[in-house]
């Protein structure tokens, strides 16, 4: 994976066909749904449950209305899932098996070091680093260009899966967006329909219930969609401002390490590359776009079908 401006070309670890090959890890090793993640995916189905059959079949039914938003929202609601899905599961990117650093790679400019000088070597994995990677606690290995370890996910964000896990991060908001407009609506709905003693459609089967008698009748339905509304809104609001950021960590071509610990100042320059202090990856939004998402602007906003960027395949 390399950049366009060959001052801040940055060599990652090559096989002989010139692409990374990541180790296959055995079926035992495979990353199981912890309760964390279990119960995500129960918040994230029981919102799109409420959502569709408490919401937009009994008040907008198959209309074109309710049609129409039924498929936006299972399209954001989907893409998000499964972006959710291939960061839990897929593996962020290992150092290949037997990596040594290039020592004559000349196209190389800008060059990772440790703080006293020297290539360096993780001190758990006793092998060389490639740059902008760092070891995991939690995971026990190496990760390629690694952002953080997510628990939301149980697992690393890295250089193989950050793209799905920016395009989740985008789609899930879309959706929690979509989630709030369609509860706070229909929320104000049933209110002038109670006040106006009209009959309300409720429930997955669009039972009438008239509401001569307040809301007593469908107080299943409007605790369900209280819930919901409660997890919605704080959901949407952090989502969004962690989405804020990591826009800004791509633009900018920063992972949230190097955010956090100033990666600059563990940079030796080489052969006119940036000076200490600017950050040495940083190409400009453009080309830091096409360095993150790929060469093909036409697939960014669509979820991957597997590991991106030289990861090791679908979900399995």
């Amino acid at each position: 994976m390399t950049g366009t401006d060959t001052s801040a070309q940055v060599a990652y670890p090559q096989a002989p066909n010139d692409a990374v090959q990541y180790p296959q890890e055995p079926s035992t090793r495979v990353r199981k749904i912890n309760f964390t993640v279990f119960g995500c995916l129960v918040v994230f189905f029981f919102l799109y449950y409420v959502d569709v059959f408490l919401v937009v079949v009994p008040w907008l039914s198959y209309s074109v209305p309710g049609v129409t938003n039924i498929g936006v929202l299972s399209m954001t609601a989907g893409s998000a899932l499964y972006c959710y899905l291939l960061c839990v599961f897929k593996d962020p990117g290992s150092v290949p098996e037997g990596w040594q650093p290039d020592e004559e790679n000349g196209g190389m400019k800008v060059m990772e070091v440790k703080r006293k000088g020297g290539a360096r070597v993780c001190a758990k994995c006793d092998k060389p680093k490639p740059a902008r990677t760092h070891h995991c606690r939690v995971c026990r290995r190496c990760v390629l260009r690694m952002d953080h370890h997510c628990p939301w996910t149980n697992n690393c964000i890295g250089h193989a899966n950050y793209r799905a896990f920016l395009l989740f991060l985008i789609y899930v908001v879309a959706a929690l967006v979509h989630t709030l407009g369609l509860l706070v609506s229909h929320t104000l709905h049933t209110l002038n329909t109670s006040r106006a003693q009209l009959v309300l459609r409720t429930g997955p089967q669009g039972v009438p219930v008239e509401l001569d008698d307040g809301l007593k009748s469908i107080w299943l339905y409007a605790l369900l969609q209280t819930v919901a509304f409660a997890l919605a809104l704080p959901l949407t609001v952090g989502l969004s401002f962690l989405l804020a950021y990591h826009c800004h960590l791509t633009l900018t071509n920063k992972t949230t390490i190097e955010y956090q610990e100033g990666v600059s100042a563990h940079f030796a320059a080489l052969g006119g590359g940036p000076a200490v202090g600017d950050h040495p990856y940083d190409l400009g939004p453009c080309a830091n776009l096409h360095e993150v998402c790929g060469d093909n602007p036409g697939v960014w906003p669509l979820p991957p079908c597997g590991a991106c960027c030289g990861g090791s395949g679908a979900i399995e």
